[in-house]
């Protein structure tokens, strides 16, 4: 139970920082746009994610609830640094990992790979009827024997900025996995705690070689870090069976002012964690 615990902290860890997908650093994307660097230093989020894992008939064989605080905890002008704290609840009994660190270019690139810009031109998104013009950018990344393309749509004026994302990674044997990543509507109501925010819907369909694919619809608010406040999301074996399913909740989260990070300013601090500690006294 413990190595797949300690997978599935790995595996979370890549997808904070998957969520940090942006345009081109100096293009459509500035500082004030990036999922993560956006905030200042300390900024963080703490969500929960409910997961059932399904067996040959559909039935319900596990069921794990984890709770994930990830904090903003570096920002230099190549990229940012995460620190992710996980707590993982399987039969009654809870699990907790020392604290792990992920690390991530502003290009989506690891480090010691290389990531090699290209404009495209223009072009255009079409959202719910709409036509919204974008910048295109192909963002190369290679290093540690294998390569990822990715054909970014950017935005300078509608949240979450990145409108569209095609993506095609590769290693020696051929193609890794394929992603498609769209947003489906935007500035929708979405409740964020205790408040009503405009946000974004994105869909993501990913499909990994082996036939086996996701498809996970997330709500994006750019007040919040990682912008990713809900997600519900279904894991596909190569026949196209459901094998796992899970949902995300915001749980709590604050923001720093970047300008005043050495002072520790706190400039948004959510009321949710006094609505927690009053609400059984009540």
């Amino acid at each position: 139970m413990r190595a797949a615990f300690a997978m599935f902290v790995a595996g979370f860890a890549a997808i904070q920082l998957a969520s940090g997908t942006t345009c081109a650093q100096g293009e459509a994307t500035e500082w004030n746009r990036r999922p993560w660097a956006r905030y200042g230093v300390g900024s963080w989020k703490q969500v929960r994610v409910f997961t059932e894992t399904l067996g040959q008939n559909g039935q319900v064989e596990s069921v794990n609830t984890t709770e994930t605080k990830t904090t903003l905890d570096r920002v230099d002008d190549w990229g940012y640094r995460l620190k992710v704290e996980v707590t993982v609840e399987v039969a009654g009994k809870r699990f907790q990992a020392e604290p792990k660190y992920v690390t991530q270019g502003f290009n989506g690139e690891s480090p010691g790979q290389r990531a090699v810009i290209k404009s495209m031109g223009t072009g255009e998104v079409t959202i719910c009827g709409r036509r919204y013009p974008c910048q295109i950018r192909q963002i190369a990344i290679n290093g540690d024997g294998t390569s990822k393309v990715s054909t970014v749509y950017c935005s300078d004026q509608v949240a979450p900025y990145v409108l569209k994302s095609e993506t095609k990674a590769n290693d020696a044997q051929g193609v890794t996995y394929e992603s498609l990543v769209e947003v489906l509507a935007i500035d929708m109501p979405s409740k964020v705690l205790t408040e009503v925010k405009p946000s974004a819907l994105v869909s993501t369909v990913h499909k990994q070689r082996g036939g086996t694919s996701s498809v996970t619809i997330e709500v994006h608010c750019i007040d919040v870090p990682g912008h990713v406040v809900s997600h519900t999301s279904k894991e596909l074996d190569p026949e196209g069976r459901v094998v796992r399913r899970s949902t995300l909740e915001l749980m709590d989260y604050e923001v720093r002012n970047p300008v005043q990070q050495s002072s520790k300013v706190v400039v948004k601090k959510r009321l949710f964690h006094y609505y927690l500690r009053t609400r059984g006294k009540r």
